[in-house]
C-alpha cells in the first residue's frame, strides 16, 4: 500500500554512523515541528549514536524535521553543529505505511537510519503521550504556510554598482547570499540563498543598458517561466526593478528600462508586482551638494543654506521621479533607498509597499513569507504574527474546541513556535526554542499573579524605555563583574514550570490572562532582541538581555496592568471572540516600534559582549 494511504509515520528508533564524516560527534538532537528529543550518548563502536524512541515520535507530511549532530571546535571553545534536515515528502514516498520500515539517508559522510511504522499500535500499552507528542498533534500555523511557500522569491535588476547588494543585505538582514553558480557570474535562472536568512530566495538580473544585449528579452522570458508554474513557492513574488537618480540634465531612463515598463503597464508581466526602488540617495545628496553653484548664497545664514540644498534636492528627484512614474504609470509604485544606517525607514518603506503589493496581486501566504523574510521592520513582524495568530489559534484562546484535552505547555508550545518563527531571527542553535528561554517568558507571566500598579503620571516612549532599561543593565553588570559577567534573567529553579502549564486547558478568566501575557510578553521580548541583535547570530547573552530588560522596563508592567485591567470577558457569542482578539492587537499596536526610531535607538544601546559558552 502506497504512502499516501497515511498521515503519519512513527519513528520508533534512529541511528547514526560517522564514521565516514571526519568529525567528533558529541551528541545529536532531533527536532520535530519545533519539539526536541535527545538521541543519546552511547557511542557503540566510538563511531555511531543510537536512540529507542519511547513513546515514538509522530511524523506528519509536510512536517519540520531535522537532525543537529553536536561536536567540539578544533580552535574554538564552544560546541559546533550540523543539521541534516529530512524530506517528509520522500521518507512518506519511500515507506510503506503499513508495515515497520527502515529509511536510510547519507549526507557528507554521514548515515542516518530511521526505524518507522504507520500502525500507531507500537506504542506501548498504556503509554500515555509526553507534553511533546501533545504539542505535535496541535500543528502551528507557520507548518501550513511554510509547506505552501516556504520562501519569500523576489527578482532584483539593476546594473553592476546601482546597490542591489547593500539594498538585499540590510532588507534582510544578511551580510551575503550564496549559490550553485560561479562566484561573479549573473545568471537570472541561479537561486540566492543565504545560510543566515532561508526565508527568501533571490534572483538576480543586470540593468537593461545597451551593453548588456537583449537582457530584456531574458528577463521577460524568465518572467512568463515563472508565470506558468504551478506553485506557489515556484512562482516570482516580486520584482525590485533598481534605479539610480540622475541629476538634473543627465539620461532619465534606459530605452530598455522604459521598454520594460511599458510591458509590465501593458499586462505583458501579467500580476508580478514591480516595484522601482531609487537607489543610493545619499550618493545623490552629496553630489548635489558637491556640484552646486553657492556662488549666489554668499551673505547666507547655514539654515539658510541647507534649506536652499534640499529644496534643490527635492526639485532634481522630483524631476527624475516624474520620468519614472511616466514611464512605469501609476499601478508601479516607487520607493527611494539609502546606503546610510541612519535611513533604515526608506528600506523598511520599500518592504512595506511590497508586501502590500504582494498580498493583493499574487498571495496572502506569500505575503506572510515576505514579511518574515525582512528584517528591518520590526512593526511588520508584529502584524505578520497578528496575521499568523487570526489564522487559528488566537481566535481558539476563547474556545475550548481547538485546545481540548491538551495541557497549557502543548498549546503553549505552539503560540510560541508560531511567534518565534514569524520574528526569523538568526538563531541557529535554536535558543528561542530552548526549554530556558520558554521558562524564562513563563516566569514573566506569573508576575500577573503578584499584580501590577498602574502609574498614570508616566508617558516614556516604548523605545525609549527599553533603551533605558538595557543601559540600566549593562550598567549595573559592569560595576558588579565586568563588561562581560553573565547576566541573570528570571527563571524558576530547575526549570520547572509553574503548575498551571501542566494542567489541562480549561478556560477561565485567569487562565484568559495568563495566555494573553505569554503572546503579548514574547513579542515584546522579540522586539527588544531585535534592537539589540542587529541581524547577528544570537547568542544567550544577547536573548537574556532581552528578557532583562523587558522585565525592568515600564512596558511589562503597563502591559500587564492592561491585561488585567480590561474587561476580558469570556465570549458566549462568535463576535465577542473577535472583541477579545482585537484587544491583544490592540495591545500589540500600543507597545511596538516604529522602523524610523532603530537607528536611533540602537546608536544609545551599549555594546551587548559576550561570554564563551554562558550558560542561562
Amino acid at each position: 500500500m502506497a504512502a499516501s494511504s497515511s498521515s503519519h509515520l512513527h519513528i520508533s528508533d534512529i541511528s547514526v554512523d560517522f564514521s565516514k564524516s571526519g568529525r567528533d560527534i558529541k551528541s545529536a538532537e532531533l527536532w520535530l515541528r519545533g519539539v526536541q528529543r535527545h538521541v543519546g550518548t552511547d557511542l557503540g563502536s566510538g563511531k555511531t549514536l543510537h536512540e529507542t524512541l519511547v513513546p515514538p515520535m509522530k511524523l506528519s507530511r509536510g512536517d519540520t524535521f531535522s537532525l543537529r549532530l553536536l561536536h567540539k571546535s578544533q580552535f574554538l571553545r564552544r560546541n559546533k553543529h550540523k543539521d541534516i534536515n529530512f524530506d517528509t515528502e520522500e521518507v512518506f514516498r519511500a515507506c510503506d505505511t503499513r508495515e515497520k520500515h527502515e529509511y536510510h539517508k547519507s549526507h557528507k559522510g554521514f548515515a542516518v537510519v530511521l526505524n518507522l511504522n504507520g500502525n500507531t499500535s507500537t506504542e506501548p500499552a498504556g503509554q500515555s503521550a509526553s507534553s511533546s507528542e501533545e504539542s505535535l498533534e496541535l500543528r502551528p500555523t507557520t507548518d501550513k504556510i511554510f509547506e505552501i511557500c516556504p520562501r519569500f522569491r523576489i527578482l532584483v535588476i539593476g546594473k553592476t554598482g546601482v546597490g542591489k547588494s547593500s539594498l538585499i543585505n540590510k532588507a534582510f538582514g544578511v551580510d551575503t547570499v550564496s549559490s550553485d553558480g560561479k562566484r561573479g557570474e549573473v545568471d537570472i535562472n541561479i537561486e540566492f540563498i543565504s545560510e543566515q536568512n532561508d526565508k527568501f530566495v533571490l534572483h538576480d538580473s543586470k540593468g537593461f543598458e545597451p551593453s548588456e544585449g537583449d537582457n530584456l528579452e531574458i528577463v521577460q522570458q524568465f518572467i512568463q517561466k515563472r508565470r506558468q508554474k504551478d506553485a506557489l513557492k515556484d512562482k516570482l513574488h516580486a520584482i525590485w526593478l533598481c534605479l539610480e537618480i540622475a541629476r538634473a540634465g543627465g539620461r532619465v531612463l534606459e530605452t530598455g528600462t522604459e521598454k520594460f515598463l511599458k510591458s509590465k503597464r501593458d499586462g505583458e508581466l501579467g500580476d508580478i508586482p514591480v516595484v522601482v526602488v531609487l537607489t543610493k540617495y545619499d550618493t545623490f545628496i552629496d553630489h548635489v551638494e558637491r556640484t552646486l553653484d553657492y556662488s549666489p548664497l554668499k551673505g547666507w545664514s547655514e539654515d539658510a543654506v541647507d534649506k536652499h540644498i534640499n529644496q534643490t534636492v527635492e526639485a532634481e528627484r522630483d524631476v527624475f521621479t516624474r520620468r519614472v512614474q511616466e514611464a512605469a504609470g501609476s499601478n508601479i509604485p516607487y520607493a527611494t533607498v539609502s546606503n546610510k544606517d541612519g535611513h533604515k525607514e526608506m528600506i523598511a518603506h520599500l518592504i512595506q509597499v511590497t508586501e502590500e503589493r504582494v498580498r493583493q496581486h499574487v498571495a496572502s501566504v506569500a505575503s506572510v513569507v515576505a514579511g518574515v523574510a525582512q528584517r528591518v521592520d520590526p512593526k511588520l513582524n508584529i502584524k505578520t504574527s497578528i496575521e499568523v495568530g487570526k489564522k487559528k489559534y488566537w481566535k481558539a484562546l476563547t474556545s475550548a474546541a481547538a485546545f481540548k484535552g491538551k495541557t497549557v505547555q502543548a498549546c503553549l508550545q505552539v503560540l510560541h513556535t508560531d511567534i518565534i518563527r514569524v520574528w526569523n531571527f538568526h538563531d541557529p542553535h535554536r535558543y528561542l526554542e530552548s526549554k530556558e528561554f520558554k521558562a524564562s517568558v513563563v516566569a514573566l507571566v506569573d508576575k500577573l499573579d503578584v499584580g501590577s500598579i498602574a502609574n498614570p503620571n508616566r508617558n516614556m516612549a516604548v523605545g525609549l524605555s527599553t533603551v533605558g532599561a538595557i543601559a540600566g543593565i549593562k550598567k549595573k553588570v559592569s560595576a558588579l563583574s565586568g563588561p562581560a559577567a553573565p547576566i541573570v534573567v528570571p527563571i524558576m529553579a530547575s526549570m520547572v514550570f509553574a503548575k498551571w502549564v501542566y494542567d489541562t486547558y480549561q478556560l477561565s478568566r485567569v487562565l484568559l490572562h495568563h495566555f494573553i501575557a505569554y503572546i503579548v510578553d514574547l513579542t515584546l521580548i522579540l522586539q527588544t532582541l531585535y534592537l539589540i541583535s542587529e541581524s547577528q547570530e544570537l547568542t544567550p547573552r544577547a536573548i537574556k538581555l532581552a528578557v532583562k530588560a523587558y522585565d525592568d522596563s515600564t512596558i511589562r508592567n503597563d502591559a500587564h496592568v492592561q491585561i488585567q485591567g480590561d474587561d476580558w470577558n469570556l465570549p458566549l457569542r462568535d463576535d465577542e471572540d473577535r472583541d477579545t482578539l482585537d484587544k491583544i492587537v490592540q495591545l500589540m499596536h500600543k507597545f511596538s516600534i516604529e522602523a524610523g526610531e532603530i537607528s536611533r535607538l540602537r546608536a544609545l544601546i551599549p555594546t551587548v559582549g559576550s561570554v564563551p559558552d554562558e550558560q542561562w
